[in-house]
């Protein structure tokens, strides 16, 4: 259940940022707060452990079948609707701040297991995750920052591109040019990113030695972390978002006949599996 409830969370929310047009704005934002719960892949854990935190994940994915899922068919059943008829850039952005907003829900539930569960790691442990962050984003700096200007930008094309085609379909010439403009018309934000990803590893690293309160103080950085952004990252991300979405606006009021029975199809199918998943726990609750 576990990986079904991380499987369809990321298919729906998926979607919704490719129609969206925010992917790139997306996983810059949320990319070190979703991956952290694979734990596995940051430390070494116990059999003991991981079954604990199996077991302390029941009630997140209980409140996520019985709060979100029936989000995210109104997610579903908006994209439809909205794309019968031609979309403005505005409405593109309106899609991807309801996803963003049903990721901070999930985030913050996800914190309090993060928090709850750390308590059963070891001191030597929690030295090794922070250790893995960081070496993780040592990783991110090699491969941002080694990038040309013009790999900058065929790089973005290509993330575009990419995402795009998984829903729609391949692209034409014409849809194609327009995610190239637009990957051209984007302001370097891998800098600030990685500036900001460093200040919050650095707040992180100290609370991490469970001082008297720390549990509270995470919470606290956590709910202040997009306060505390300077002003460049907040300018750049608003910018490069607004970028995107126009361009995914063009290229979807383009979309020929087969491309949008495509995008449809895809919508269609993300609702069954949500609606499964929703049957699957009327029948449960029935028992």
């Amino acid at each position: 259940m576990i990986t079904t409830f991380f499987r369809t969370l990321s298919a729906v929310l998926l979607l919704t940022l490719v129609v969206a047009g925010c992917s790139t704005a997306f996983t810059y934002r949320h990319l070190d707060w979703l991956i952290p719960w694979y734990v596995d892949g940051y430390v070494d854990l116990t059999r003991d452990q991981r079954h604990l935190l199996q077991d302390q994940l029941w009630p997140v994915l209980a409140w996520h079948e019985e709060e979100e899922l029936g989000h995210y068919l109104d997610i579903l059943d908006r994209l439809e609707t909205e794309l019968q008829k031609e979309v403005s850039a505005e409405q593109v952005r309106s899609w991807a701040d309801e996803v963003i907003a049903a990721v901070e829900r999930v985030e913050q539930n996800m914190l309090n297991v993060a928090l709850e569960f750390s308590e059963s790691l070891s001191d030597e442990q929690l030295a090794e995750f922070m250790e893995s962050v960081w070496e993780e984003h040592r990783e991110y700096e090699d491969e941002f920052l080694s990038r040309t200007d013009q790999e900058y930008v065929e790089e973005n094309a290509e993330n575009l591109e990419e995402f795009l085609e998984r829903f729609t379909g391949r692209l034409t010439d014409r849809q194609e040019d327009t995610l190239l403009r637009a990957a051209g018309s984007l302001r370097r934000f891998d800098s600030v990113w990685l500036e900001d990803h460093e200040q919050w590893l650095n707040t992180l690293g100290p609370l991490l030695k469970r001082e008297p309160g720390w549990e509270q103080a995470i919470r606290v950085a956590y709910a202040n972390r997009t306060l505390q952004r300077s002003q460049e990252y907040t300018d750049l991300l608003e910018y490069n978002t607004e970028v995107v979405s126009t361009a995914f606006a063009e290229v979807l009021n383009s979309m020929n006949e087969k491309q949008r029975k495509h995008v449809f199809a895809e919508i269609e199918d993300l609702r069954s599996q949500v609606q499964r998943l929703l049957s699957k726990r009327k029948y449960s609750v029935a028992d």
